[in-house]
């Protein structure tokens, strides 16, 4: 016997309600099988994006432009137009409801066709091929197997296949199996630009100094928030020394003159260490007499490296003749990471004693072989157990209340 409760109206909308999210959720599930079904060679049409899946091994998405034949098809991918037989397709996988990705290829696909117009790479097919098959994997996740034309103009590959021939700029492949017919693999494929231009300044964070050493000539102009100036002299190989100040009158005239010298004992291909001191004089409201001795390592190359700083500073402060006497501890990390032709990322942690802020400090540098220009924020972190009204970086820099952001500009020349 069925209990009455159980035919209830609200009983039976529930049912009613449960049963319409399910046929929802299952046409949504449907349609997504759907979109991504695998297909028959034979049952592509035009207008078809799609991944196809090849007898060679090749695997690669493009877009079917028409059937000039019924057993072949003309495939447009990212890389070139294609005349393909269906006989050397294994399958497909249907694409056709992704048009963000319809969009990306339409594009890639008339840029790859300006790109071969503007440098007039038709005239590489000139060149002989190799004799054994390459496999080109693009950063876009297509695979090709073709041969190779040999020739190196440190900006292209053009590979042909049985179904006509692909042109890749560098920027585009991932990698290449049996680039040189070795059975070897090149993953260094990089513009000319790329491998010529290098940061003048990798020596430095935005603010600190890292292990590594300036270099002998390394001679450099900077320039820190549009209002300091300084030069480094790049002595030896081993030592460069630097000067510098600020010099403003405002209604209180701001006067700071800085001046130091740093010592690289120890510099391998990984491995970089240096020692430096530095004292600044500063004179506002109060007279200021401070001095830094200091230590960094770092391990990596000018491309991509991380690095531990310590330091010690000896604080002298005059204010309407008191004399104030404070000693602080430094300890920084500075990290670097190339992420472009000419920028690189940067990130500096300082944790100072006494002192409950954290300022991190994030830029970006734009590079060239004499002129690096850095733009960032600097903003504030707390320290385990520091007061919730602890002010903020923005109020020690500014004297604003709730500015957490400190917008950054630093300029550098190199002669």
């Amino acid at each position: 016997m069925h209990n009455e409760a159980d035919f209830s109206p609200e009983r039976i909308e529930c049912v009613h309600t449960t049963f319409g999210l399910l046929i929802i959720l299952f046409i949504i599930i449907f349609l997504s099988k759907e979109s991504q079904a695998q297909m028959r060679p034979e049952d592509l049409s035009r207008d078809y994006l799609v991944r196809l899946v090849m007898k060679d091994s090749s695997e690669f998405y493009g877009l079917v432009l028409l059937k000039p034949l019924p057993d072949r098809i003309l495939f447009q991918t990212r890389n070139g137009r294609l005349e393909i037989p269906l006989r050397d397709i294994y399958y497909a996988i249907d694409y056709r409801f992704n048009f963000v990705m319809n969009d990306d290829l339409k594009k890639a696909a008339l840029n790859n066709t300006i790109d071969i117009q503007k440098y007039h790479l038709t005239q590489l097919l000139a060149n002989s091929k190799l004799e054994t098959p390459s496999v080109v994997h693009t950063n876009a996740l297509d695979v090709f197997r073709g041969y190779r034309y040999q020739f190196d103009d440190t900006a292209h590959v053009v590979l042909s296949t049985d179904w006509g021939e692909l042109y890749f700029t560098y920027p585009e492949i991932n990698y290449i199996d049996n680039y040189s017919g070795n059975n070897d693999r090149r993953t260094d494929f990089f513009t000319t630009a790329y491998l010529t231009v290098k940061d003048p300044m990798a020596s430095q964070g935005f603010i600190t100094p890292n292990g590594m050493a300036y270099g002998q000539g390394n001679n450099f102009l900077s320039d820190y928030l549009l209002g300091g100036l300084q030069i480094n002299y790049g002595a030896t190989d081993w030592l460069s020394m630097n000067l510098g100040g600020v010099f403003l009158p405002l209604n209180n005239t701001i006067i700071v003159a800085t001046g130091g010298a740093k010592f690289t004992p120890l510099s391998t291909e990984f491995w970089h260490v240096s020692a430096g001191i530095q004292g600044m004089f500063s004179q506002v409201v109060k007279t200021t007499h401070l001095a830094l001795g200091y230590a960094a390592v770092t391990y990596g190359t000018w491309e991509s490296q991380l690095t531990l700083f310590g330091g010690y500073t000896i604080n002298h402060t005059d204010s309407l003749g008191y004399m104030n006497t404070k000693n602080d501890e430094l300890f920084i990390i500075q990290g670097a990471q190339r992420v472009g032709e000419n920028l690189k990322l940067g990130v500096e942690f300082f944790f100072l004693s006494n002192f409950n802020i954290v300022p991190v400090l994030i830029s970006m540098r734009y590079f060239d072989n004499n002129l690096t220009v850095d733009i960032g924020v600097a903003f504030s972190l707390y320290k385990a157990g520091a007061a919730q009204n602890t002010p903020t970086l923005g109020y020690y820099v500014f004297n604003v209340p709730d500015f957490p952001i400190v917008p950054v500009v630093s300029l550098s020349y190199h002669f």
